[in-house]
């Protein structure tokens, strides 16, 4: 278990996971705003608590805190700064299916928006769901890089055809 520290302005979030690198993506995946990862320390649900009592005068919501020295302070003495590095060949394989999907996914928005520059994000989303054949809440997951997705091999197949076909006429 670990806790981790993210930075979004000037507001932290202080939590713990079992499984640091999926919840830190998911977060900054989900977060409408730049979020940082600032580090971990290794610890769990009960060191997260008393980190939560410790700042509780800073309280904002839920596990988010507004940023203060004495905040600063400890992190840069207690916090590792990097995220770690997968121990096992499948956590390294997964990591690196995950990038993968992520920057095929950024490949895939950047024609998305050039081939329907008028369309909404949910229009969007919509006309790729149905030129890949894939369900609308599939199409979205890989469209916004949810970091919980991997490409399946067909529909890497689907998707390099898809972005190797010029746009439709009018499209």
């Amino acid at each position: 278990m670990s806790i981790y520290v993210l930075r979004s302005d000037n507001l932290v979030k202080i939590g713990f996971s079992d499984n640091l690198r999926n919840r830190v993506q998911a977060i900054v995946a989900t977060v409408p705003v730049p979020v940082e990862f600032v580090g971990h320390m290794p610890g769990g649900r009960d060191l997260e608590a008393h980190l939560h009592e410790i700042f509780d005068a800073s309280h904002f919501s839920g596990e988010w805190f507004v940023e203060t020295e004495a905040m600063r302070s400890l992190f840069d003495m207690v916090l590792i700064p990097l995220m770690p590095i997968p121990e096992t060949q499948e956590e390294i394989k997964r990591t690196a299916e995950k990038t993968d999907t992520q920057k095929i996914s950024q490949q895939v928005k950047d024609a998305a928006v050039e081939r329907w520059p008028t369309k909404s994000k949910s229009e969007v989303i919509n006309a790729l769901a149905i030129d890949l054949g894939w369900s609308r809440t599939r199409a979205k997951d890989f469209f916004y890089a949810d970091p919980r997705i991997a490409l399946r091999a067909y529909e890497l197949q689907e998707v390099d055809k898809w972005l190797c076909d010029p746009a439709p006429p009018g499209g």
